[in-house]
């Protein structure tokens, strides 16, 4: 949904786990660096499991319908099998 989180996660500048016991991580955690992306990506995850449309996502996030129909969008191609059981 993300690009460029991917691509950091893909090449290693940030961690998306982190064990607390084997001390402080060598980088940045994902839930650190890109808070607002993930905090929207767990917005949309819910949003879709109880039917919000791109006209609530719209107004929740201020962005255009255009822009929360492309996220919607980036979203489904990610998961494709979710469409079949909607």
């Amino acid at each position: 949904m993300f690009p460029h989180v991917r691509a950091a996660v893909d090449s290693g500048e940030v961690l998306l786990e982190w064990d607390g016991k084997n001390g402080t991580p060598p980088k940045p955690l994902v839930k650190d660096k890109y808070a607002s992306e993930r905090r929207k990506a767990k917005t949309l995850n819910f949003s879709i499991v109880y039917g919000k449309t791109v006209q609530g996502l719209s107004k929740d996030w201020g962005v255009s319908l255009g822009e929360a129909q492309e996220l919607l969008d980036k979203w489904y191609s990610a998961r494709p099998e979710v469409l079949e059981w909607q």
